[in-house]
């Protein structure tokens, strides 16, 4: 039996939402958007979602629902894309904006008695990620919400409802109170999600699957492959071998400290030295997802030879859900018939592994998200400081340095992230960090940022980044900001301007305030800080400006290779985390 249903139409955010109802207490599934409904009858559903994605409506084979879904008497709702189609099933339009909606934005409740928006307030605030609108509703439909660009931001017909916003991200506030609503509409109870009933099943897989054979895991030091690892090793004992590769692009020291720390847990580890073997591959590429392949090539090519020597059959890998979907969807363009394609990033462990490996694949983290393995490694007694250690991608630093990877960058970008995160760290962010990109850039004139910073100059850095809009990646441009007037500006109406940015120009996807003017020097430094849940989303840190001020001033004091140093801040969407 199934409470609710996710159709599945491609967006980055389909696992959050049904991760959201199993918070609430509500079973949830995500299915095929083609799904025939007599099926889902069959499972008893109670509830239909329509996801978001990557698509338009009015584009030739846009996807779709049987009409049968709109005649039957069990609840929809539609978020995003989900909603569109609806609106346009109806008989309502559908058009391109010409002012996208990313990130924050003020939602107007129009009518706050209606079951679905039952305890909100008359002004809240929603996450959008969206170019397209809607214009015109469906005849007997009511307008529920709001905003300043999208006039039908929530309505209603009968049984189906629709909201233009994500409700399953963390950055709508209430939104988790719009999903409750819905599956109170749908007349469903709650139940608790019970955390040793998953580890339970995750060793009965782990030990039926791999049986007496041995296993590799290749473990970084961070919380999902370190509690993978302690799961794993009460599967399987001493057939699990955990092997730590040291890339070169690790921060300072750190391979060491890891490799300290597990054998402490009492693991098996092999260490391996692949630096040199990593930059000689890495030399003359530019590209972020060749880079994210050869590091994955590498990393197998490593395991693979632990594996021979000690004849394992297995490779477990603790990636998680932002993984999975930042690799397999992202570009409409890609769809293949039924299934959505291309990709945000490709994670060297999804994406990058190559095709010809002859290692089994295990994954049983694949549909958590972080703060789900946390409360599992808290539950397996891991120590609290790794629990809570911020996450560090698999290809290291290289997700943060643009253009070649050299060993020069790499060890000025460590000295530089040592000290960034000493300073960031006192605002207790979720994942924090420097990146290293050129200080060659070209004036950017806005009358639009002028209206908000009256001495602001602005430059567009001639290296690219990668970017999330409308749940579609882009490889867009860094948009630099300097102005002494930062401080002065409230949080929120600072959220709000980066958002209009990345809404009115297509081509940006990250926004760096500046704090000094760049200088004629060899690099640029930007400073990332982020709050978030489930890293599917996420907003950048409040910081206090006068506070960055000095840690700009510091780090351009002690390397005399940087010409600016940036705070930056762009959500995701439109920005991803990492910068590449």
């Amino acid at each position: 039996m199934v409470d609710i249903a996710i159709l599945d139409f491609g967006g980055q955010y389909v696992f959050n939402i049904k991760r959201t109802f199993l918070e609430l207490g509500y079973h949830a599934e995500i299915f095929p958007f083609d799904i025939n409904l007599k099926l889902l009858k069959e499972k008893n559903v109670k509830g239909i979602v329509l996801s978001g994605g990557p698509y338009s409506i009015y584009v030739e084979n846009a996807p779709r629902i049987s009409i049968e879904f709109l005649e039957s008497e069990i609840p929809i709702l539609g978020i995003c894309y989900g909603h569109q189609l609806l609106i346009e099933m109806l008989g309502g339009e559908i058009v391109k904006s010409d002012t996208g909606e990313f990130g924050f934005t003020i939602l107007y409740v129009d009518e706050p008695n209606n079951p679905l928006f039952k305890g909100l307030e008359r002004k809240e605030i929603c996450w959008m990620s969206h170019k397209d609108i809607a214009v015109k509703l469906p005849q007997k439909a009511k307008i529920l919400a709001h905003t300043k660009i999208s006039k039908i931001a929530a309505f209603n017909y009968n049984n189906i409802y629709g909201v233009q916003f994500h409700p399953e991200v963390f950055q709508t506030p209430k939104g988790y109170i719009i999903l409750d609503n819905f599956a109170k509409i749908c007349g469903l109870e709650k139940k608790e999600w019970d955390v040793r009933e998953f580890i339970d099943k995750s060793l009965q897989e782990i030990k039926e699957k791999v049986g007496s054979e041995k296993a590799i895991i290749a473990v970084s030091g961070g919380v999902d492959s370190t509690t993978l690892a302690v799961l794993a090793k009460k599967a399987l004992g001493d057939n699990l071998i955990a092997v730590h590769v040291d890339t070169g692009l690790m921060r300072k020291k750190e391979s060491r400290r890891v490799v300290e720390y597990l054998k402490k847990l009492g693991l098996n580890v092999i260490f391996i030295d692949a630096s040199d073997k990593v930059f000689l591959n890495l030399k003359s590429v530019t590209s972020s997802d060749d880079k994210r392949k050869i590091i994955g090539r590498i990393f197998i090519e490593e395991f693979t030879k632990v594996a021979d020597s000690v004849n394992a059959k297995w490779l477990l890998q603790g990636t998680i859900a932002p993984d999975i979907i930042e690799s397999t969807r992202g570009q409409a363009d890609k769809r293949k018939g039924k299934k959505h394609g291309g990709s945000i990033k490709l994670h060297h462990n999804v994406g990058g592994l190559p095709k010809e490996i002859k290692l089994k694949i295990l994954e049983p983290f694949r549909e958590l998200f972080k703060y789900q393995v946390r409360i599992i490694a808290k539950e397996l007694g891991i120590d609290e400081k790794l629990v809570y250690r911020q996450p560090f991608p698999g290809p290291g630093l290289g997700c943060r340095i643009t253009g070649e990877i050299t060993r020069e960058k790499v060890i000025l970008l460590q000295e530089i992230t040592k000290i960034a995160e000493e300073e960031l760290a006192k605002y207790r962010p979720s994942q924090y960090f420097a990146a290293l990109i050129s200080s060659r850039y070209k004036p950017f004139k806005s009358m639009f940022i002028k209206n908000f910073l009256e001495d602001a100059f602005s430059y567009i850095s001639e290296d690219y980044a990668i970017g999330v809009k409308g749940d579609e990646r882009i490889i867009g441009k860094i948009l630099l900001i300097y102005s002494k007037k930062w401080n002065e500006k409230d949080w929120v109406d600072i959220l709000q301007f980066q958002n209009n940015i990345t809404g009115k120009y297509n081509e940006i996807c990250r926004v760096v305030a500046l704090l000094e003017k760049p200088r004629r020097k060899k690099y640029g430094i930007i400073l990332r800080a982020v709050d978030t849940l489930d890293f599917m989303t996420a907003i950048p840190t409040k910081v206090y400006f006068n506070h960055i001020a000095e840690v700009v001033h510091k780090i351009l004091m002690n390397f005399d290779e940087i010409s600016f140093v940036g705070y930056e801040i762009t959500s995701k969407p439109a920005g991803t985390i990492e910068l590449i």
